[in-house]
């Protein structure tokens, strides 16, 4: 991964929006090593173990009414969420979390600063990352479908190429790619033989797949994935009876259907996770529409695409 500044991020917790009053941040999330070695070997063996999180800010004294002081100092012992947009911006990243909030400490530097550290501990999920589906925040006076997101940043199926070169997944996401036709003797997925025939591979993404064959196969690529995925909703605003938000997938950037339908809220600030199960199929085209009876509703959407089976929190 590249390095970045934080310049421009964005900042809701629990349905409010405080980076205008966050000065630093910091995201961490551990995972568990369990000793796993048995009486015949030789090292350590280690398996992983339980997936934690945690967060932590530092927050500018503002005591105006709105500002982050209203946010934290409540010290709420019900969970609060964090979402974290990295920049603000359709398909950028987004980082979020479920947490209580352990503190609301004040602090004052030597040279006279006052600022407050807030700390977060995960609850029920790790640190989850996945993709903006609403520019940073997002404002709609009437129901509206937003803008789409192409998981697959616009990838395109390459060619067949030559018996044995290898075709590299161009998509950040997984490739499910169909061979047919030809004759052929091996498949291989990053130099492993996955499979001698006709069939349905699955390429990572940045992976490469190549085919050995005396006679060319065609060959279809996707890139919807099987594996589910959570969504997050934090509505910050709302003048109106309700605004009801929805996820919508497409295979082709037509023909839409739901994904993951959050509650109706009706008072803001107001937070949700969704999750939908890992055996789900999550199409490459994304984006949120809303419903509902309102003049006003500032929200933000985020979702984690699972890349694998078995996802477990």
């Amino acid at each position: 991964m590249a390095k970045s500044s934080g310049l421009g991020d964005q900042l809701l917790v629990g349905g409010n929006i405080v980076g205008g009053d966050v000065q630093s941040y910091n995201l961490a999330s551990p995972i568990a090593l369990i000793d796993s070695t048995d009486i015949t070997q030789s090292a350590h063996s280690r398996i992983t173990g339980l997936r934690d999180a945690s967060g932590s800010l530092n927050v500018f004294f503002d005591p105006a009414a709105g500002a982050a002081h209203d946010v934290f100092k409540a010290l709420p012992t019900a969970d609060t969420q964090l979402m974290l947009l990295r920049p603000a911006g359709i398909g950028n990243d987004a980082a979020c979390l479920n947490a209580k909030q352990l503190n609301y400490d004040g602090t004052r530097g030597n040279t006279g600063e006052f600022m407050f550290k807030v700390d977060a501990q995960a609850n029920g999920f790790g640190l989850e990352w996945g993709d903006q589906l609403t520019p940073g925040v997002r404002t709609d006076t009437a129901a509206t479908n937003g803008a789409t997101f192409d998981a697959a940043g616009g990838a395109s199926a390459p060619a067949v190429p030559a018996s044995t070169v290898a075709a590299t997944n161009p998509a950040n996401i997984p490739a499910t790619v169909v061979i047919s036709g030809g004759t052929l003797t091996n498949v291989s997925i990053n130099g492993v033989t996955a499979g001698t025939g006709d069939g349905t591979y699955t390429v990572p993404n940045g992976g490469k797949i190549a085919v050995t064959y005396s006679v060319a196969p065609t060959w279809t690529w996707s890139w919807n994935t099987g594996f589910g995925g959570q969504g997050y909703l934090q509505v910050a605003a709302l003048t109106g009876t309700s605004v009801t938000a929805t996820i919508q997938h497409s295979a082709d950037g037509s023909a839409w259907s739901s994904l993951v339908a959050f509650t109706a809220v009706s008072a803001a600030p107001a937070f949700q996770r969704i999750a939908v199960s890992n055996t789900t199929t999550v199409n490459r085209y994304l984006r949120v529409a809303t419903t509902g009876t309102f003049t006003n509703a500032v929200f933000a959407v985020a979702f984690t695409r699972n890349v694998t089976a078995g996802v477990v929190f």
